[in-house]
């Protein structure tokens, strides 16, 4: 029920922000401006909060496994969104919106309290070291992305545009706040509260207005444009069912060879059955690409959820125990 209590609540903030363009409530560029806003304020302070506080030495020492495990997803799934985009021949902004959501689910707003609800601290403790470098690679990732999208006249990328992009990316906010939170964190003094506090109630709002955004851009596009793209539908399929068959595949025929803890294997193939990150939009729209589809990639994916993620976790509980 957890699973589909948040995917509710998510389509229901997408909705708010859907009515709030349509009823002309919010201007044009108003979503444009906030995704600046949500980019350079809010995401640094959800880092910021997250190094400060989830950051232990002895834990992530422990959960390394997990860790490992997290990077090695990432990768496959960029190589899988690779070799689909090569298959259909597509290098447009969509393509690179297809290879962000597989790499990345929504890992914060959703992940976290599905986690709990189904393994108790056992849940938290494993999703929090599996997003470790979830956290880090996510800001730096997707801006890279983006980037580096418009190729050439010679249909190539110059190795100068990949060192300015690279750089860009390293140096963005929220990226840097991991260096600045690791430094609090060591430091032998602590945040004032007044800040802190500051800090918390900026990171609270990052999924409500990515939602919220998500909806904004929705209400730019007809119905029938809804329907007009298929390979939203596609990476619906891909996000939701194949990226966490391809783990669990790889978790049978790894198993009889290495022994993992069943929870370790649940949590990190639910992970991948979780639909696309909110925050995906404000990344799409600070990048200039289609923030549109982005969007609707984040409304399809949420909404199907709510069938295919308990579908999972019954599935998993037959063939894991």
């Amino acid at each position: 029920m957890t699973a589909v209590n948040l995917a509710i609540q998510m389509a229901i903030l997408i909705f708010v922000g859907y009515f709030a363009r349509k009823a002309k409530m919010v201007g044009g560029s108003f979503a444009e401006h906030l995704a600046e806003f949500v980019f350079y304020i809010v995401f640094p302070c959800v880092v910021f909060r997250s190094v400060l506080r989830d950051f232990d030495p002895q834990k992530i020492a422990d959960m390394s496994i997990l860790i490992v495990i997290s990077v090695v997803t990432m990768v496959i799934m960029l190589g899988l969104g690779v070799l689909v985009n090569f298959l259909l021949k597509k290098s447009d902004d969509l393509a690179r919106i297809l290879i962000m959501n597989l790499m990345f689910t929504n890992f914060t707003y959703m992940a976290f309290p599905v986690m709990e609800a189904l393994y108790g601290n056992d849940g938290i403790i494993y999703i929090a070291a599996y997003t470790t470098p979830v956290r880090v690679l996510f800001y730096a990732v997707t801006p890279l992305i983006f980037s580096l999208r418009r190729a050439g006249n010679n249909g190539t990328v110059s190795n100068s545009r990949i060192a300015k992009g690279t750089w860009k990316a390293l140096l963005s906010p929220p990226v840097l706040a991991v260096p600045i939170g690791l430094l609090f964190f060591f430091l032998p003094i602590s945040v004032p509260s007044p800040i802190l506090w500051s800090i918390d109630s900026l990171a609270n709002v990052a999924t409500p207005m990515g939602m919220a955004l998500c909806g904004m851009t929705l209400a730019e596009i007809s119905m029938s444009g809804f329907w007009a793209e298929k390979r939203v539908f596609l990476i619906a399929a891909l996000r939701l069912l194949i990226a966490p068959a391809l783990i669990l595949g790889l978790y049978l025929i790894v198993s009889p060879l290495v022994a993992i803890d069943p929870v370790v294997a649940k949590v990190s193939i639910l992970y991948c059955a979780l639909p696309a990150a909110a925050s995906s939009t404000i990344i799409a729209m600070k990048a200039r690409a289609d923030a549109q589809r982005a969007a609707q990639c984040v409304l399809v994916t949420t909404l199907v959820s709510v069938l295919t993620l308990p579908g999972w976790v019954y599935l998993l509980d037959r063939i894991i125990g």
